[in-house]
């Protein structure tokens, strides 16, 4: 019953709109390479945000050759970690002035 119940319930959310690039041949390799990671859930959805966030940058983006640059996955974890840093500053710095 409990499937049932499960189905039901995803049957009747909100459909999302798809991103336009989900199904872009890098967009959904990268995608899949970020699954796979044996990371945590929190930090695991902070890429997924990143990924549609930043998905017309990285598609435009050069191949690089294996150690000419950093892949798509390399480039996307860079990115992300900068931008949770930047918010983690800037809550320190809030929090620093409400003291």
């Amino acid at each position: 019953m409990h499937c049932l119940e499960t189905i039901t319930k995803m049957n009747r959310a909100e459909k999302r709109e798809v991103h336009p690039l989900y199904w872009h041949p890098r967009i959904a390799a990268l995608r899949r390479s970020v699954n796979r990671l044996p990371v945590g859930d929190d930090y695991r959805c902070r890429l997924r945000h990143a990924l549609y966030q930043y998905a017309d940058q990285i598609v435009t983006r050069s191949h690089y050759k294996s150690e000419e640059g950093w892949d798509d996955l390399e480039a996307l974890q860079q990115v992300t970690l900068g931008d949770w840093m930047e918010v983690s500053i800037r809550r320190y710095a809030e929090d620093d002035r409400r003291k």
